[in-house]
């Protein structure tokens, strides 16, 4: 017996150390900086295993034999043997970085060896793209900071002051901002999205009024044809034709598994290519042909806010890669210049200073994803049209249902953060101060418990002049649901005052059911075209054409209105209007009344009016108050009927018509934006010029690009009971030319119209044509030539040809300036 049970004893002695595990976890930093160093190689001893470092360069991993070194390789830094020391629970493993460029080219003897490699990914595209499941859903946890690193904060003289110090002191124990939150997203192809924030918490905010930065910033996915950062497309190198475009450089091979290889592979735009790409490294794995890893920046580095992608993707089900960890950084560049630091603002650097900056950590969103499902069972109905929603009870979780969420603990740097700033917030009312945000941004300024609208501060167009004058509207701290204003403007050249009142009330918000009236003595433009969704921004592109108006009416009168969303994407206007108008010239309009002609320049109109907005797959942020809209890649489709009833409250004409506007935009990779615009209308019955159509014109010998417009029409020289009209931009954006510190972005236009006029014997004391035979012009424009950050100035010429040109060529040609938002 005592030999059995030595024996067996043996036994379990040597099973215990045969599947005996050896563990090593830590950390991978910059040597310098401190920061962590994501997707580091790592191999055990002089085996195959091994891994890489995730994205907050940690590592854990397994080895069957004990740890005697690690090998540790990275893209751009020198190669690392380390030795773990006995009794640390975590190892930290500084790597050096050394100066390294892309070579200009290589010469390979047969193909570039990346190429193949490249190919294959972009032909798995479709079956690695998580968007291209069926479905999925995950929960998210993210975490973003703002703040600034002490230590490579580069201070003149002069500023090494006290407070200098104080500031240092203040910076190194606090980050500027911080917010967390967590979502749970939902997908189901082709593309319902939604990403419902459950939880949300702001330094100095009580109101997680701006969760839809995350939305913006965070991207999942590295498969679409465009990366865009910050609203920016660059064209991704996992795309078709991107091996003729970008240079691809073969780094390092490793192995995954027992039958699987993963390749790092460097990349950045050919030389003397011009187009917005990236830089950085990927590593792609041979099973599925995916990527693993990913880093990537604006290869084009000039400006002095630059923002640089991190994301892991792990396996899932033994299938399916899925992205687990996304980082996204914002850089703050500092120069150097005399040993001072040198305040450059957010505008792109020369090329020689911009090789010389410090590049400072300054924004970090990261985004850890759990709860990974692929093809769950989800319905349609959980799907709506905001694209974010927040839940009303955000903002009110506990530290227990934080804990349950964070991948790590708060440190006491974010803690300080959290309690400094929210003192400082709640002090101060942050909340209030980023509410009026909201407002600017939507034209308006907070004044107590009513809005000032920027928009009426001051009008001009060549009828009235300069007009200045004062909208006033109430806002929600007044009332949510129940809103008021008005407005009173008085023209210099007409010498006229205008003014309106108007109220609305909303009565179901999940459909955006409102109701409201209004009473207007004001003026419009005679045979104008007037949507009634029309947004009067003061940086508005559409709305510059108003500037140039010669011709408008005196148009006095109320309407009431109720508006509504519906079938998810469609929004929905019924109308009703009475107004009067009197003409400003000697225009006068034929009727016939018994046997006698009679002229008239005053009319009056009873209509009935149905709107349709219909935008497909149009996606917002929402939160408690507000939806912020997020375009749609389809068409915008605007519709507008009325109706005009004889004998109905003094109602003079008995009509019917129709406006039509189609508007479409979409990126092409290597070309740039192409832009076009359908307008059409029709009037079906005699009525008078003042409720025709004009053509649409926008000419001065010299005068400001109004978009949508024709360039070389002059002004109400066309009049049309029926027309279409198509304008149609291509912007190449930077693509065609690009000089240090000189951008000019060059677009070509054409715009061509087709009208008709029924009864112009009807028309009197007014000269007018008409367009049957076509209307034709091109035109080239060079935008960004002066950039002033909020706008970007250029000029540009258009040029009238076809069966209405002018035989003096001058008098074809329209000159322009253009003004375009840089955001």
């Amino acid at each position: 017996m005592r030999i059995i049970a030595v024996f067996i004893i043996a036994i379990f002695c040597f099973e215990s150390v045969i599947g005996q595990n050896y563990s090593i976890s830590g950390r991978v930093i910059d040597a310098d900086s401190r920061k962590p160093l994501p997707f580091v190689n790592i191999m055990i001893n002089s085996s195959d295993l091994g891994g890489t470092s995730d994205i907050d360069g940690k590592f854990s991993f397994r080895s069957p034999v004990p740890v005697e070194f690690l090998k540790l390789s990275y893209v751009g830094y020198e190669p690392k043997k380390y030795e773990p020391v006995d009794g640390e629970d975590e190892h930290v493993i500084p790597m050096k970085k050394v100066e390294y460029e892309l070579p200009e080219f290589i010469v390979y003897p047969t193909e570039n060896p990346a190429h193949r490699i490249i190919q294959h990914a972009i032909d798995h595209i479709d079956n690695n793209d998580p968007e291209k499941l069926p479905s999925f859903s995950y929960t998210a946890y993210d975490k973003m900071i703002f703040t600034l690193d002490p230590d490579s904060l580069p201070l003149s003289e002069e500023m090494k002051s006290d407070s200098a110090d104080e500031f240092r002191q203040f910076i190194d124990n606090h980050h500027l901002f911080m917010m967390e939150s967590v979502a749970e997203r939902k997908f189901k192809s082709p593309d319902n999205n939604v990403e419902r924030v459950i939880a949300s918490k702001m330094s100095g905010f009580k109101d997680p009024i701006i969760v839809f930065v995350i939305s913006q910033w965070q991207s999942t996915s590295f498969y679409n044809n465009r990366i865009e950062i910050m609203g920016k497309p660059y064209v991704n190198p996992i795309s078709r034709g991107s091996t003729d475009k970008y240079f691809f450089l073969l780094q390092d091979t490793l192995l995954y598994g027992e039958h699987d290889s993963v390749f790092v592979i460097s990349f950045r735009p050919k030389k003397n290519t011009n187009f917005d790409g990236l830089t950085g490294h990927l590593s792609i794995n041979t099973k599925n042909w995916a990527i693993q890893n990913v880093i990537a920046e604006p290869y084009d580095q000039k400006s002095a806010l630059i923002f640089r992608i991190e994301q892991m993707y792990e396996l899932v089900d033994g299938e399916h890669w899925f992205p687990v960890q996304v980082n996204n950084l914002a850089i703050l560049r500092n120069v150097i210049a005399n040993d001072s630091a040198v305040n450059i603002g957010f505008g792109d650097l020369p090329d020689s200073v911009a090789q010389n900056a410090a590049q400072i950590p300054f924004g970090i969103g990261k985004r850890y994803i759990r709860n990974i499902q692929i093809n769950p069972e989800i319905k349609n109905r959980e799907f709506g049209n905001a694209e974010v929603d927040v839940d009303p009870n955000a903002n009110f979780r506990d530290e227990d249902f934080w804990r349950g969420y964070r991948v790590d603990s708060l440190t006491q740097k974010e803690l300080n953060t959290y309690h400094y700033i929210d003192s400082l917030g709640e002090a101060e009312n942050f909340d209030r101060y980023a509410r009026n945000v909201e407002s600017l941004l939507t034209g308006r300024i907070p004044w107590g418990h009513v809005d000032l609208l920027i928009d009426r501060f001051l009008t001009y167009n060549d009828f009235e002049g300069f007009a200045p004058g004062l909208g006033i509207a109430t806002n929600d701290r007044l009332s949510e649901v129940f809103h008021a204003g008005g407005f009173f403007r008085y023209g210099f050249r007409d010498d006229r005052i205008k003014y309106g009142l108007n109220a609305d009330l909303l009565l179901y918000n999940p459909f955006d059911l409102v109701a409201g009236v209004s009473y207007f003595d004001d003026v419009t433009e005679t045979s104008g075209v007037e949507f009634w969704d029309r947004k009067n921004t003061f940086i508005n592109e559409d709305q510059f054409r108003k500037f140039l108006i010669q011709r408008m009416d005196l148009t006095k009168g109320y309407d009431g209105y109720l508006n509504f969303r519906t079938l998810k994407y469609m929004n929905v206007h019924l109308g009703f209007s009475v107004k009067r108008k009197e003409t400003t010239t000697d225009y006068r309009f034929s009727t016939n009344e018994t046997d006698l002609r009679v002229l008239q320049n005053q009319f009056d109109f009873t209509n009935a009016i149905l709107g349709i907005r219909y935008a497909y797959k149009e996606k917002f942020v929402k939160n408690m108050r507000k939806k912020i809209s997020l375009g749609t890649n389809y068409p915008i489709v605007k519709l507008q009927y009325t109706r005009g009833f004889a004998g109905l409250l003094e109602g003079d004409f008995d009509y019917n018509r129709i406006d039509l506007n189609i508007k479409k935009s979409f990126y092409t990779n290597y070309l740039g934006r192409t832009s076009f615009s359908l307008m059409a209308g029709y009037v079906d019955s005699d009525i008078p010029y003042t409720d025709l159509f004009n053509g649409n014109g926008s000419w001065r010998t010299f005068t400001i690009y109004a978009p949508g417009s024709f360039a070389t029409m002059r002004m109400n020289e066309f009049l049309s009971s029926r027309y279409i009209a198509l304008y149609v931009v291509h912007d190449f954006e930077n693509l065609l030319l690009k000089r240090d510190g000189f951008n000019p972005e060059f677009a070509i236009a054409t715009h061509i119209g087709f009208g008709d006029l029924d009864h112009p014997e009807s028309q009197y004391n007014v000269n007018f044509k008409t367009m049957e035979k076509g209307y034709y012009e091109s035109g080239l424009l060079i935008n960004n030539l002066l950039n002033l950050r909020i706008y970007k100035i250029g000029i540009g010429a258009f040029y009238r040809f076809g069966p209405y040109s002018f035989s003096n060529a001058w008098d074809n040609v329209g000159l322009k300036f253009t003004l375009k938002t840089a955001f």
